[in-house]
């Protein structure tokens, strides 16, 4: 090394000066300073060719041509790693160790084997193409497959745009440090920016959303819900797109609003082909009726069919329902379905329905969903024909022993005395005679003496006189007791007097009961 090169008074290397020096290494430095690399030389054509032969004999390091020469050491270091400072050797950098071995030269040529600045700047542009190359042709394809989805190519929109052009993921310059991603020599960050980019073209290139899909968006659909408030051609194309998947709209959180509106703004013949549609299928207009969000699109419909829809279509309905009424009556939600027709549809209309549900009044009334359904036909809050009310009265009557026994019967009983019509009341009390004290002995059943017991509007003596036939167990039971007291502070003097003397008559064993002791001390015997 020492031999081959001398340093100078700035302690660099002086590559241009050698042990030997020619001509033409002569030439090049007096052509430029020590620290630059030499600029090529403009020389004739013919001068050109006679020193060829020259540069062919350069033997320490030099390159075949001046344009290579020119082009490999234009980033090359010349300072040299051996010389001292304050006497001490430098340390090479160890980045600049030998790939080939630790072999010696250059880049082509001699020298100690350290490779310069240039190398890795030609080895980072060559795997940079190598890598756009690749992603050019990815993108291609993927570019083909995503914007032809769309009919954009097929439109026009790109046309004349290389599909390579298109993702500027391989068109940015990899020196540039600006994408935050350092240089373009890096394989990884190129990979996470084609993926990337392939996201955001997809998300920005998105099909827009259809009627469908917009029915069942939390946002969408409430744009559909003021579209089916403009013109009959907007609410016709929204019928069209949501008709074969109604029953999955109407159970639909968000589309359940969107069917509503639609059947409340779709023409009669529209109309009509929902109806017919629903009633189709018997499962299926069950599931509809049991489901919460269904059955508000029931019912929707039909107060739609009673305004805008004929007899027939009327009567189709119901007949649907009436052959499924009893399961309906039994859940909670398709209860109110019912309700809704006996509330809209006259009673000639649906007679049918009213006799299957009063036929079955006392196993609807002893459900625990169906005692409501009982309940609210008698409610003030539902208008309801006065021959369905007395139909279901009349059934309630009947079987209101047995109701009265009921965990859930007894409520049924309750609620039809607390109606306060005198005809039904006095009519239940005689209904009742001969078991009152059969049913003050019974949890539920004692319940409903008791609510008779404190109306007003009747007499009290007939219940009092039929209590007092089993008065001597009744002071004892643990649920006649209450019937018992119930009757003392309701009834008039002379009753109370007679309640008295069966009560001294039976003081000495009331006394020893718990239940008997609770009457004694409320009423201050």
């Amino acid at each position: 090394m020492d031999k081959k090169f001398r340093v100078n008074t700035n302690g660099e290397r002086d590559i241009w000066s050698t042990a030997e020096e020619t001509p033409e290494t002569a030439t090049f430095r007096r052509g430029g300073s020590q620290s630059q690399p030499p600029q090529m030389q403009q020389q004739p054509s013919s001068q050109f060719h006679q020193q060829e032969s020259s540069h062919q004999r350069v033997s320490n390091g030099f390159l075949n041509d001046l344009q290579t020469l020119e082009s490999s050491f234009g980033g090359l270091s010349f300072s040299d790693s051996t010389v001292r400072q304050n006497g001490q050797p430098m340390p090479p950098n160890r980045y600049n160790q030998v790939i080939n071995g630790g072999g010696s030269g250059v880049v082509g040529g001699g020298g100690n084997g350290y490779l310069s600045a240039g190398y890795y700047q030609r080895e980072g542009m060559q795997r940079f193409n190598q890598m756009q190359q690749r992603l050019s042709v990815e993108n291609d394809c993927s570019n083909r497959s995503s914007y032809d989805t769309y009919g954009l190519l097929n439109n026009g929109i790109m046309n004349g745009v290389s599909y390579s052009s298109r993702n500027h993921v391989s068109d940015q310059n990899p020196w540039d440090y600006s994408n935050g991603f350092g240089t373009g020599m890096n394989n990884s960050w190129m990979g996470y920016g084609y993926k990337h980019d392939q996201a955001l073209a997809m998300a920005n290139w998105r099909e827009p959303p259809s009627i469908l899909s917009m029915a069942k968006d939390k946002d969408l659909r409430d744009h559909l819900l003021m579209l089916l408030l403009g013109p009959q051609e907007s609410v016709d194309v929204i019928y069209n797109a949501l008709f074969p998947h109604l029953f999955d709209l109407m159970v639909d959180s968000h589309a359940n609003d969107v069917v509503r509106r639609l059947m409340d703004k779709c023409s009669p013949e529209q109309l009509i082909q929902i109806l017919d549609m629903v009633t189709q299928s018997q499962s299926q207009f069950v599931n509809l009726c049991f489901d919460p969000l269904g059955t508000k699109a029931m019912q929707s419909l039909v107060i739609n069919i009673r305004l805008r829809c004929g007899e027939d279509q009327i009567l189709r309905f119901l007949g649907a329902i009436t052959t499924v009424a009893l399961p309906l009556t039994r859940s909670s939600n398709a209860k109110e379905v019912i309700l809704e027709c006996f509330c809209q549809f006259t009673f000639l209309q649906c007679r049918h329905l009213v006799e299957v549900v009063a036929g079955h009044c006392y196993q609807i009334a002893i459900d625990q969903h169906g005692c409501c359904l009982i309940q609210q036909c008698f409610s003030n809050k539902r208008p309801m024909p006065f021959q369905i009310r007395q139909r279901f009265i009349n059934e309630i009557i009947t079987h209101a022993l047995k109701l009265c026994l009921n965990c859930y019967g007894n409520y049924v009983v309750q609620y039809v005395v607390e109606l306060e019509n005198q005809q039904v009341t006095e009519a239940l009390v005689v209904q009742l005679l001969g078991s009152y004290a059969y049913l003050a002995r019974n949890k539920y059943g004692s319940h409903a003496v008791q609510k008779l017991l404190q109306l007003k509007s009747i007499n009290t003596r007939l219940i009092v006189n039929d209590l007092v036939q089993e008065i001597d167990t009744l002071l004892l039971d643990p649920f006649g007791n209450y019937v018992i007291q119930t009757a003392w502070f309701v009834s008039k003097d002379d009753v109370r007097q007679m309640l008295r003397w069966h009560i001294e008559r039976n003081i000495r064993l009331m006394r020893c009961n718990k239940f008997g002791n609770k009457i004694l001390e409320r009423l201050n015997i």
